[in-house]
């Protein structure tokens, strides 16, 4: 994407998405998706450091969620609200500006700068990774033209060349499972090959000198001993000089146990990645890889433990679903700065009111706060009640609580009547 396209798909997104609300964050395709409510013609913008392109997304089931990244987390915790303006900080190159009421998010679309989140005064409040900041250009980037007449054709270009490059990807994985089971295949072989070949040498060995041995003392050692075979030719057989010839036989009984069982172990392998390869040939997916006991990797539909909600202002909500969500939200989830919210007297969800540190709680979000306690509670009937909020620092939790309890301090208490959901309010 030259800059004169970055331009072009910003002055539609700076048309087409100013005044809408991010809604949600979340990584897709190996790059970032915004998600914004309030615009007719898009339903929220993509940017790709790597790929060095930010655009316009109608479609959203194009963009699946993948597991967050450093950045996708950053960004849920730090930037959200109205959106009121985009533009490109062309001095210092590909760099996009997403302006809302309070705050703006930086992003460079080339590698090595941080995607940044400062206040309206240019203080940061949060940056994706270290670097030394921008730098203005001592030449301006070159003008190419457009490579699209409709901004709108990214989404498509994009979504057509990464699917190609996955299958690619795919095919390229496929390829290299299918070579190392081969190359598996082919040692499993030799295996079993050397097993075969010792099974008869100390078959042979055993034998002889089993039959033999009458002939000698046995508590001799010796380096070899010389052994008339069936058809009388006579045979060296190699001995161990620091066990005795009783010892070395029993060495070489034990050597055919190990060279049998060397051979139902291969077989059995054998018989595994063939089946393995067979498999591959008929499908066109990478079988699952075996998990590590040491360290599992987070699943990618994994139980989220709260429901999100985002206020007009961008202020987020969050309400655990059952009793042992309430603990992981309060104490896994929760910032020790953010407000906690809980129906007085009665069963009902924990909620998280998400705050800066040092920030001062705005009355009107309190009360959206207090609200969805009540109707996330056994409240919600009369939609009535007195709520306890404090800061999550005050919450804790002794060892052997039933799910859902806590023990709190210093926390005030606000009634609420008639609550009803806010005006505005969009559950993510």
């Amino acid at each position: 994407m030259y800059l004169s396209d970055t331009i072009q798909v910003v002055e539609f997104l700076d048309k087409s998405a100013s005044n809408s609300l991010v809604t949600a964050v979340y990584k897709s395709r190996g790059g970032t998706l915004v998600k914004l409510y309030g615009s007719l013609e898009i339903s929220g913008f993509f940017f790709h450091l790597k790929e060095k392109i930010i655009i316009p997304v109608k479609n959203l089931s194009a963009f699946p969620k993948e597991p967050l990244s450093r950045l996708e987390e950053g960004l849920r915790s730090n930037f959200f609200g109205k959106i009121t303006a985009f533009s490109v900080m062309k001095g210092y190159g590909k760099v996009v500006k997403v302006e809302t009421e309070n705050l703006d998010l930086i992003i460079p679309l080339f590698s090595g700068k941080s995607v940044v989140v400062q206040d309206k005064s240019g203080k940061e409040i949060w940056r994706d990774k270290k670097d030394n900041g921008l730098n203005l250009l001592e030449k301006p980037m070159k003008d190419f033209p457009l490579t699209f007449e409709n901004p709108l054709f990214w989404e498509s270009w994009f979504v057509e060349k990464s699917d190609k490059e996955r299958d690619e990807e795919k095919k390229r994985k496929l390829e290299e499972k299918r070579n190392k089971i081969l190359s598996a295949i082919n040692i499993v072989k030799e295996d079993i090959k050397k097993h075969e070949e010792n099974l008869a040498k100390f078959s042979e060995f055993a034998a002889f000198l089993k039959a033999n041995l009458w002939k000698f003392d046995s508590s001799e050692h010796k380096n070899s001993v010389i052994i008339a075979d069936y058809e009388n030719n006579e045979k060296e057989i190699t001995l161990d000089p620091a066990k005795t010839l009783l010892q070395n036989m029993e060495r070489f009984f034990q050597n055919i146990k190990k060279a049998k069982n060397g051979i139902e172990n291969s077989g059995k392998r054998l018989e595994t990645l063939s089946e393995e390869l067979e498999r591959l040939a008929l499908s066109d997916e990478l079988p699952a890889e075996p998990k590590s006991v040491l360290k599992q990797p987070k699943k990618q539909n994994a139980h989220v433990p709260y429901h999100e909600f985002h206020a007009k202002n961008g202020r987020v909500f969050l309400v655990g679903k059952e009793e042992k969500d309430n603990d992981e939200l309060t104490f896994k989830v929760a910032l020790p700065h953010d407000l906690w919210f809980h129906a007085k007297d009665y069963h009902g969800s924990h909620v998280i009111m998400r705050m800066k540190k040092g920030e001062e709680p705005k009355q009107q979000d309190i009360l959206t706060a207090c609200a969805l306690a009540i109707l996330y509670s056994k409240a919600k009937k009369g939609r009535c009640g007195e709520v306890w909020f404090t800061a999550r620092k005050n919450v804790t939790k002794h060892k052997g609580m039933a799910a859902g309890l806590v023990n709190f301090k210093n926390a005030k208490v606000i009634y609420m009547k008639d609550a009803a959901m806010p005006d505005g309010l969009v559950k993510v």
